[in-house]
């Protein structure tokens, strides 16, 4: 049976939408007139607005309000990095998604102690600092899709000073770590998390706090040292992408395979 912040969701999701009491971008009744309207206490009214939080059509924004997301397509993502035609890679979430990105605010170069995980990652002590190139972006006309922190190794900006350029010129900075410096070809791992966002993520990603996201942690391994020298973590809404993966044999599985002789059993009670 649905409790009444499970009603009020339901009743407050079938108003949302374009062309309905509450389209895209407009806000919600404050918390005062929802609680008058639906005769319930505020803390059943929270709760139901973080039911439609969770569901991705509201983010609640301070001094705000709540607002009303925009319906977005879900993208479908796969292992796959390509080129782009103007040069540079294409990584698997931008590459469900072809054409021209735009940015949400501006590309920030920053020399930062790295997050713990990341360093891990590397294999140095927590604290170090490193240079991240952080961007926000998504496909046009759509709210930001993905926040993107690509990390570069310390001993990268000794051997390669222009990595610390806002602009390293046409294929990218990772053209510039695989050539300049010597770490082509890169080959890399991908790790992937769900959790919640920080109010940071929310903030950049504008979306809410009680939708989960993906975390993805793609790491750029040296042609030449076979260790890690660059690591992008990107933050990604939990409702915006599905992944699929095409399933590999192992050996174990080749074909064709034996057929396995059933084992006769014993109906024997002891």
């Amino acid at each position: 049976m649905a409790t009444k912040s499970e009603e009020i969701a339901d009743r407050l999701a079938e108003r949302i939408g374009p062309e309905r009491e509450f389209p895209p971008d407009s806000t919600l009744p404050p918390f005062d007139d929802l609680e008058s309207e639906f005769e319930v206490s505020r803390l059943t009214v929270s709760r139901a607005i973080a039911l439609l939080a969770q569901r991705g059509l509201v983010r609640s924004v301070r001094k705000s309000g709540v607002i009303v997301l925009r319906p977005v397509e879900r993208r479908t993502v796969r292992d796959v990095v390509r080129r782009s035609p103007s040069g540079g890679y294409v990584f698997p979430v931008r590459a469900a998604a072809p054409g021209t990105w735009v940015l949400h605010g501006r590309s920030q170069v920053s020399r930062l102690p790295m997050p713990d995980e990341i360093a891990d990652l590397f294999g140095v002590e927590h604290g170090t600092q490193a240079l991240r190139r952080r961007r926000v972006s998504s496909p046009p006309q759509e709210p930001p899709l993905q926040l993107a922190d690509s990390w570069l190794h310390p001993e990268l900006l000794v051997a390669v000073p222009v990595l610390a350029e806002l602009d390293t010129g046409p294929g990218g900075y990772l053209d510039v770590v695989e050539h300049t410096a010597g770490h082509g070809p890169l080959s890399w791992d991908r790790l992937l998390r769900i959790g919640m966002p920080s109010a940071e993520e929310a903030k950049l990603l504008q979306v809410s706090r009680e939708l989960p996201v993906w975390r993805q942690y793609t790491v750029g391994i040296s042609g030449r040292t076979q260790r890690p020298v660059e690591i992008t973590a990107v933050v990604i809404p939990g409702e915006r992408t599905q992944y699929a993966t095409r399933l590999r044999r192992d050996g174990s599985a080749r074909w064709p395979v034996e057929p396995i002789a059933s084992t006769p059993q014993s109906m024997d009670v002891g």
